[in-house]
């Protein structure tokens, strides 16, 4: 039977050492685990007998509490940046948390001084608390998983599950670098729906911004010189002067009405209704609602492979599936999955009567279902949903580039032509009509 090397914490929050005999590295933390103990670390002992003593690390003082930190989210899950005092907490920073911390681990490293040690790395002041704070927490006993659940704004639900697995298994180190792979790839799917968005987002404001430029600052001085020689002026002239007009005695009257529409733009994101008319406009919109489908698709393989392979029931994935999709209609889908699951239902017969899912997708979960391997195929799933993702943000950007340019240039090329008409009159003008 092999020989398991284990650091282990007793019920004071003492560290301990030592080896024990086990078929796994699983049995071996169950094992521990019965005796009260909460595993560190299990790594198999290379030329060690079983049952050395252990020996309890020396207690550390345990400093003065100090204030909590609180949390603020954002308004969009995509920009998942919570605000720590002043100090905004990027996803970044826990990305990189993630991965140091598995590295410290993997070397021997004690939890808490791996904490404290990526707690003075830490270049953001706010992130530096919740570590110290964090640190504290399991210096005095408490699990890992337990004391980042406390800042459950700064640390995704995810995160927090998957820790908690991996101090069932004794597999830390492993789980924490898979933790960092996982954030790492959600944030780029993340910059890159982003950077989908903001192309067409920056067209539209220039266009706004250029109108109303046009509109306010130089049509009325061209208005100026068309009423002084009483030119019969043609109809696009006297369309964009009537407008120009209104935009320049009435501004009031529209910036109550771009305060309107923010208001409702606001109560979109804000309301239930305002909430369900956003999230079925992200699906069905022509170009970005394609883009949506494929982004919530591959979020949810993914974190279904991620947390399958760690070992997570089922029953308690749909919870945190639910918090990476974030739209009313897929919260609907999870639930009705939840539902059949508990009733003894199988998830592919689930997502085959969803048009939400693509009816490839849940074939190749049912071919998953039956073989037995689910885990793997969810990650197949999500690498096939991403590559579509990436295909999908290529045409939307080779489409919306080209629109955006001649909405500009049909605005600004009639509002010139709209000017240089009763130029072309010359005749009438010089005439003076």
């Amino acid at each position: 039977m092999p020989n398991f090397e284990y650091k282990a914490r007793d019920g004071h929050g003492r560290l301990n050492t030592g080896t024990i005999a086990a078929p796994t590295p699983s049995q071996a933390g169950a094992v521990l685990r019965g005796r009260g103990m909460f595993v560190v670390a299990i790594q198999e002992a290379l030329g060690k007998a079983a049952g050395v003593a252990h020996k309890p690390a020396r207690p550390r003082p345990t400093p003065a509490p100090r204030p909590r930190a609180t949390t603020v989210d954002d308004d969009e899950d995509d920009e998942w940046e919570p605000v720590v005092g002043r100090q905004k907490i990027r996803r970044q920073d826990v990305i990189t948390f993630a991965h140091q911390l598995a590295v410290m681990v993997d070397t021997g490293v004690s939890i808490s001084e791996a904490l404290m040690c990526c707690a003075e790395q830490s270049e953001s002041e706010g992130f530096k608390r919740v570590l110290e704070e964090v640190a504290d927490d399991v210096r005095g006993g408490r699990e890992l998983s337990a004391a980042l659940s406390v800042h459950e704004k700064v640390f995704p639900s995810v995160m927090v599950s998957l820790v908690r697995a991996s101090e069932m298994s004794g597999t830390m180190g492993k789980m924490l670098d898979r933790i960092s792979k996982y954030m790492a790839k959600e944030a780029a799917t993340a910059r890159k729906i982003k950077g989908a968005l903001t192309y067409p987002a920056i067209m539209i404001s220039a266009v706004v911004l250029i109108t109303t430029g046009l509109l306010m600052f130089v049509l009325p001085r061209f208005a100026t010189i068309y009423a002084d020689r009483g030119a019969a002026l043609p109809a696009p002239t006297r369309l964009l002067m009537g407008l120009s007009e209104s935009m320049t005695t009435m501004w009031w009257a529209y910036l109550a009405g771009v305060a309107a529409l923010v208001g409702v733009v606001i109560a979109g994101f804000t309301t239930d209704v305002g909430r369900g008319i956003v999230d079925t406009i992200k699906l069905e919109a022509p170009i970005i609602g394609a883009l949506f489908r494929k982004l919530y698709i591959t979020r949810s393989m993914r974190t279904f492979g991620t947390m399958l392979d760690a070992g997570v029931p089922i029953l308690d994935m749909i919870p945190i599936i639910r918090s990476v999709t974030v739209n009313r209609h897929y919260d609907a889908l999870w639930d009705d999955v939840d539902h059949r699951l508990r009733g003894g239902s199988q998830l592919s017969a689930t997502l085959f009567s969803s048009e939400l899912i693509p009816r490839s997708v849940a074939q190749m979960v049912f071919a998953g279902e039956k073989a037995g391997r689910l885990g793997d195929v969810m990650h197949k799933v999500a690498e096939y949903a991403e590559e579509e993702f990436d295909e999908q943000v290529k045409q939307a950007t080779a489409y919306i580039e080209p629109a955006m340019v001649l909405t500009l240039g049909a605005i600004i090329g009639f509002v010139a032509i709209a000017l240089l008409l009763p130029i072309f009159q010359v005749s009438q003008v010089a005439a003076g009509g």
